[in-house]
């Protein structure tokens, strides 16, 4: 992490700085410089059946293979699904980290070889893959979302004539196959990456990794990586009223004689089972680590300061408190309506669809359905959508004018960077 961050010029992103640097970009529309920006979205297939396609990078190099030491078939050993397979049994490890007991942590392989539990093999994760697939109609709606908000925006940085590319993490096209498109003609000289994530995690890293293994290919090239959403106090605050106002539209399905002081809501953010990277979280150097979850809780603390109801967090992998967790503790605390609202999630994907929605209301939810109403064993009503809270009306607005002006920042950025001409 620390050597990639080195090599490439990682746009440090702040308000300040904006009304100097623009100054600096000049007048002269004759100067334009072209600048390759890059949006990096999660991504996921968007049918199950997309997953377990061999895959070979544009620039010829393999992907994969992926899981060998967890038993793969060699020919799913090169697809979407053996590398989520991977990843997942790795972060596994950090929950169980010496299952098998024999004082080596975080041992990648299915126990008693190594830490992954035994029933996490590669035909139970593949089977449940397609379980969850069948019950959203064999259809992720994530990736095309993600394109229609990055397709709606119109960056304008005075000095630089910009052209968009999308590439995904956990999708096709890969971040190596946009690489290797911008760069096959040579005709830009800067290249600003925004990942549209929220905080510094191990997919911040995997972007950083992506940037550091295609330096071959953008050799002579001005390379800025914005931060992620939490970071950027703009982009968080235009979240945090993006969440709320999903919230507010919730709040409609509510009978309006319930009062608020009955009314709770649960923020329904990812977790993970990876520390901060800092001794007193027990991290340890070389380590994977997350700060996912200490952002998380932050962004939540200033949350519950405009919200008007009662917020309680539920993490739906491999952390606590769990989504139902955070639906029992509104119980005791004697609310009778609960909204649950995905604070993580800007755009519909397996996550809302499947993940959140199985706790909050028992199945799974597609966007369509719109708000579903549940009512649990304890008589508690749930509400919930597995809607983005992006694809609310102001949500939209928010979650788009944030995307901009980050993405604004990183080519200013860029465009003041010369690392590339340095001897």
């Amino acid at each position: 992490m620390k050597g990639t961050y080195m090599k490439y010029a990682v746009g440090v992103l702040c308000v300040v700085c904006v009304s100097v640097l623009v100054v600096a970009c000049g007048d002269d529309e004759e100067a334009k410089e072209k600048v390759a920006l890059m949006f990096v979205g999660h991504g996921e297939p968007a049918a199950c059946q997309d997953g377990d396609k061999p895959i070979t990078l544009a620039d010829g190099t393999p992907f994969g293979p992926h899981a060998t030491t967890l038993g793969v078939p060699e020919a799913f050993q090169y697809t979407e699904w053996a590398a989520a397979y991977e990843e997942i049994a790795t972060a596994m490890t950090y929950v169980f980290p010496d299952l098998n007991e024999n004082g080596t942590p975080h041992e990648v392989a299915i126990a008693p070889a190594g830490d992954v539990p035994a029933f996490f093999t590669w035909e139970a994760f593949h089977d449940s893959v397609y379980e969850h697939y069948n019950a959203l109609e064999d259809y992720s709606p994530h990736n095309d979302v993600l394109k229609e908000h990055i397709n709606s925006l119109n960056i304008e940085v005075e000095g630089a004539e910009v052209d968009v590319y999308t590439a995904f993490l956990d999708a096709v096209p890969r971040i190596p196959d946009v690489v290797y498109e911008l760069t096959t003609n040579g005709e830009y000289k800067k290249l600003a990456v925004v990942p549209i994530l929220l905080a510094t995690s191990t997919h911040t890293q995997e972007v950083a990794n992506f940037i550091h293994e295609t330096a071959h290919m953008t050799a002579g090239m001005d390379v800025v990586v914005a931060e992620p959403f939490f970071e950027i106090p703009y982009m968080r605050t235009r979240l945090k009223n993006a969440v709320i106002s999903m919230a507010k539209e919730l709040r409609k399905s509510i009978p309006g004689t319930v009062g608020d002081k009955d009314i709770g809501v649960v923020l329904a953010s990812h977790g993970t089972p990876y520390v901060p990277p800092f001794e007193e979280f027990g991290w340890q150097e070389d380590e994977i680590f997350s700060n996912l979850i200490l952002t998380e809780n932050l962004f939540h603390d200033e949350i519950a300061e405009d919200m008007p109801w009662m917020m309680h967090t539920g993490r739906m992998n491999f952390a606590t408190p769990t989504i139902e967790d955070g639906l029992v503790a509104m119980k005791d605390m004697n609310k009778s309506h609960v909204m649950v609202i995905p604070s993580a999630f800007p755009t519909p994907a397996i996550h809302t669809m499947w993940d959140v929605a199985n706790p909050s209301v028992g199945r799974a939810v597609l966007p369509g359905e719109g708000i579903v109403t549940h009512t649990r064993d304890s008589g508690l009503k749930v509400y919930y959508t597995s809607s983005g809270y992006a694809d609310m009306p102001d949500g939209r607005q928010q979650f788009r004018t944030g995307l901009t002006f980050i993405a604004e920042l990183a080519v200013i950025e860029v465009l003041q960077t010369n690392s590339a001409a340095s001897p």
